[in-house]
Parts: structure tokens; sequence; C-alpha cells
């Protein structure tokens, strides 16, 4: 059906209703109506960052304008709410009733989307599987679908920077942890370094916070954790999302993993034929800008996302179809040659999984230009040591990264993205391997990972890897990076420590990416073990991440031979790997 979008119109605000919950608990909420006569298809957001009138004018005036109700709420325990905050834990059976609610007004025609970013899109995601009749779509945009391995635990390490940003916001105001409260606290840089990480809550806010405690007392998948998963629930799901994301948030990958989930499992033909996503080269936040991290990826690379959101609402609570039903349901941003394109499957179909070897005379961590990357496998080479010394941890410099607002006044603030990562390869305790100039232009978009062979003289410890695109003038921008905490190296839910001095199978699984390596760049994988304050440090001990406090340095080796051939995998799309 096709149809002209209504015209403007005026706003009516009614502050602070009372929304019922199934157990006598009442949650705020401001509700944005066209000024004409109703009823209107409803637009549905849950937030802990406060819905207050002034926070959501512009956004609830935009969706009236265009003939949409606009429902703004306040998650149990949060600003005007009544009840106590739980992360995750209230937000199905809350959001559930919110849409119960809404949909019993008298101005709500009975079609419901909802709307919102990073917990605004769980809150999306995690009532989703009730399956509410009213419910018609969703666009939860930057959001995990694990909040184990996506959100807190990344490769079993723990995401120090965005745990805690999260535990402190959700017990205050945004406002005061960005402005205020961070320039006495964290700029500090002694405050990340604190140990032990349980007492963290107490030392940025003057109590405990429960939820931030229980995150560090479950470091292991498992029952805790399986109530928040929504991997293996599409099923449950009736309706399409619109999702977007970008390669420098962290939750990309859960945003194709729900798209393929619900393209497979949804139960429904519109469940299955109608999903959507949308990726850029932008952080956690909204794209504002067309550079990130010192890399700009020119003016085409922003995109009016309010107005595809508006294009996504009218075909899906309006039956308003201005092309997007024949869309391709994957959009993404290569970066590299700069360019949008669509896609209908992920990973692509034409991808071709292709190892670039690790070589070296053993000089890998004191020579930057001793490690090479090749298409032949190693023969008989010497392994590449450095020392891992939690003391003294390799800094965070960019990358893909959640939450860089705790850092927002430090003298050194935190970015995301594209930083230049030279200061860090010249570390002795950074690993670095180099492919020769490429001759042609390669494609790598998909899944990133690195198979690794190394040893360590410490029962635990960390691997890290970093993507890097070389510039001819020698910048190296991050493309990507993945972590893996040693003693789940058999599986999240299982931990098994190390044997001193005995090699270990490592797979470090990277943040996918869409980028085009130029011809006369190279390509550069970084090798260490600590990615700090993103994740917290691996002390080396064995000891509980919550509660450890003793530290001791980390001998590591990586092997490279012909029974041990260490190997960075790429997504290669129409490319062949050819060197000058």
């Amino acid at each position: 059906m096709n149809s002209k979008r209504p015209a403007e119109c005026g706003l009516k605000l009614r502050h602070d209703l009372a929304v019922p919950m199934r157990d006598g608990v009442r949650l705020s909420a401001d509700v944005f109506l066209p000024d004409r006569d109703g009823p209107f298809p409803t637009i549905v957001t849950r937030t802990p960052y406060e819905s207050g009138r002034d926070v959501f004018l512009d956004v609830g005036a935009y969706w009236a304008s265009r003939g949409f109700a606009f429902v703004a709420q306040d998650c149990r325990g949060r600003f005007e709410s009544e009840g106590t905050f739980r992360a995750y834990a209230d937000d199905p059976t809350d959001g559930y009733d919110t849409i119960e609610w809404v949909g019993g007004q008298p101005w709500c025609d009975g079609k419901i989307g909802t709307w919102g970013r990073s917990y605004g899109g769980l809150t999306q995601w995690l009532s989703a599987p009730l399956a509410h009749p009213q419910l018609t779509c969703m666009a939860p945009h930057v959001i995990c679908d694990d909040f184990y391995s996506d959100c807190h635990y990344i490769g079993g390490a723990f995401q120090l920077m965005l745990s805690l940003g999260a535990a402190v916001i959700w017990q205050t105001n945004l406002a005061t942890v960005v402005g205020r409260q961070s320039r006495h606290i964290f700029q500090n840089r002694r405050f990340w370094r604190h140990l032990p990480l349980i007492e963290m809550d107490e030392l940025a806010i003057g109590r405990r916070v429960d939820y931030w405690r229980e995150w560090l007392a479950h470091p292991t998948y498992g029952d805790y954790w399986k109530p928040f998963d929504i991997r293996g629930r599409h099923e449950a799901i009736t309706v399409p999302a619109f999702q977007q994301c970008g390669w420098f948030d962290p939750y990309t990958g859960a945003g194709f993993r729900n798209l393929t989930g619900m393209q497979q499992h949804g139960p429904n033909q519109k469940a299955r034929e109608q999903q959507r996503i949308l990726v850029g080269p932008w952080s956690h936040e909204e794209p504002e800008f067309t550079s990130l991290g010192g890399r700009d990826f020119g003016p085409g690379s922003l995109v009016d996302i309010r107005n595809e959101e508006h294009r996504w609402f009218d075909w899906q609570l309006k039956g308003i179809d201005d092309g997007i039903g024949s869309d391709p349901p994957i959009r993404i941003f290569t970066m590299g040659v700069n360019s949008w394109r669509n896609e209908s499957q992920w990973p692509l179909e034409r991808s071709v999984t292709t190892p670039l070897f690790f070589h070296s005379s053993g000089r890998a961590a004191s020579s930057i230009d001793d490690g090479s990357l090749t298409t032949d496998p190693p023969g008989g080479e010497p392994v590449d040591r450095f020392a891992y010394d939690p003391a003294e941890p390799v800094p965070t410099r960019g990358g893909v990264l959640s939450v860089h607002m705790m850092t927002a006044h430090a003298e050194e603030p935190l970015e995301a993205g594209a930083v230049d990562q030279r200061d860090l390869e010249a570390r002795g305790d950074v690993l670095v391997y180099t492919t020769p100039v490429l001759a042609d232009p390669v494609e790598v978009t998909g899944p990133v990972s690195v198979v690794l062979f190394a040893e360590s003289t410490a029962v635990d410890t960390d691997f890290t890897a970093r993507l890097v695109d070389v510039h001819p003038d020698g910048t190296a921008c991050l493309v990507t990076e993945g972590i893996l905490r040693a003693r789940y190296r058999h599986g999240l839910e299982q931990t098994e420590l190390l044997a001193s001095g005995v090699p270990e199978k490592f797979e470090i699984t990277l943040s996918p990416t869409s980028i085009v390596f130029a011809s006369g760049h190279r390509i550069r994988l970084d090798v260490s073990s600590s990615n700090f304050p993103r994740f917290s440090r691996n002390l080396n001990t064995g000891e509980d991440v919550g509660t450890g406090t003793r530290m001791q340095v980390a001998h590591q080796a990586v092997l490279h031979s012909e029974s041990s051939p260490s190997r960075l995998l790429l997504p290669l799309i129409d490319s062949v790997v050819r060197f000058t």
C-alpha cells in the first residue's frame, strides 16, 4: 500500500502517568500525542536514563508530528517509577505489562512498536519472547543478545569500563556521571587500577551496587545469565526488528546473530522475512560525525537514522510502503572504499575464509619489522616471547568501545574507532605481524578470528588480538579486536587453568567488520595480553576476578611452526591476497 505521510501537526503531552505492573508497582510514563483526534499507532520506549518531559520532548514531538503516539517510560526503580531497579531482571514482564496498558488506552489504535538504543534496546529484546499480541514491530539499536558474552564478559574477560559505567549510571544520573562526578573520580588513573574490583562500586559512589557484585560473582556463563540470553529464543519472537549497529560497537556481532536467528527461526513469515539491519562506521553513540578515532569515512557515512526509523514505523504500523518492503535485509558500510551496499545474508555466501600465517625470527616483540603475515604456512621457526605485567598493562587505544563517557573529562579521554596504534606497537609486550605491501585491494567483510598457539608460565592469563590497517605513511588504524581469557579456551561454561609452559590452542573471536585494505597498504595483527581499562587486567594468578588482588608477571610464548600454525582468519570477498 502506498500513500503519503500525514502532515505535521501539533503536540499534546500527558506527563508522569502511573502505569500499573502485575505486582502492583507503578511505573512513570510521559505520553506525547498528535493534537488531533485519534487513535494512533504507538511507539514505546523504556529507559533507565530518565524519560522526563524535557529529555524526550524533541523525540516525542517528532513522532507526534508524524501521526504517532509516543510513550517514554522510566524503568522500574528509576527516577519517577516505583520499585527497585534490578538490572535486566524485571524488564521482560514490565515491558509486556506496559504494552498491555498502552494497548488499552483510547489514543492507541492497537498497533504498537518499540524503540530505543542501548538499554532501551535490551528492554525490547527481553520482553519480545513473551509475544504480546499487540506488539507489531521493534527498533532495538546497539544492543547485545547475550548479556554475558557480549556485554559484561567477552571471551571470558570482564569488560571493566562498560560494566562499572553501567553500574554507576543506573544508580545515579547520566548527567552526573559524565559531568561533575567523573571529573574527580573517573579521570584518576589510579581509580581504574583499584583492587579488588568488587569494591569499585563503593569507591565510585559510596555505596554497594548489588548487580555489580552479582556480575563479578558469576564470571562463568550459567544459570545466572541464561534468563538474559536471547539466543535460542527467536522462535518465540513474533515480530520483525530494525536494528542499527556500528563496526566499532561491541554489539554488532549480536545484531547479526539476532538477524539470522529471526530469519531462520521466526515463528511466522513476517518475522522471518521483514528483519532489517543497518551497520555503519560508528561506535555506541548515535552517528553525528564523519570521523571516528581520527579516520574520516566521508560525508556519505552519515545516515539520517530518524528518517530510517520513520520509514520503518510507517511501514510496520501504518502500512505505508515507500519501497522499504522490497529493500534487502542488510545494509552495510564498507570502510576503505567508504561506500554503502545491500546484502541478503550474513555471513556473505561469497566470502572465503583465508588464513594469513604468523612468521618471525623470534623478535616480533622487539622489532616492528620482524613479524610477518603471509599465505604460506610456517616451517621450523623460533617462538616469539613477551612478558605481560598486569601492573603495566597495554592501555586501551580506540577500538570497539561501548562506553567511553566515563573518561570524558580525563587528561587522556578514551575514544572509540580507528585510532593509530603505533605507540602501542612500540611496546615490548606487543607482538606485531604485518603482511608485505598489498598489490591489489583486499576486502574483508564478515567474522574475523585468530587461531593462536601459545604457552604461558601463568595458570591463567589473557590473549588479545587487534586487526590493523597500515597506511603507506605508517599510520596503523585499528579495524577490529578481540580477547580470550585462557581459562575459557574450551568454552564459556567451564574453566580450566593452564599448565605452566605447555602449548595450548586459543581461538580468539574478533568483532565483525567490513573494510577494503587498499593496494599499497598492509594488513597487520597485534597480539598481546591486555587492553585496559576496557577489560579488567588478568592478574595471572587464577584468583577470582572480583576479589583477586595478587599479581604476577606472565611470560608468554607464541608459536608458529608446522605443528603449531598460528594464523589470522579473514573472510575475503572477491579478493585474493597478493603482495608487491
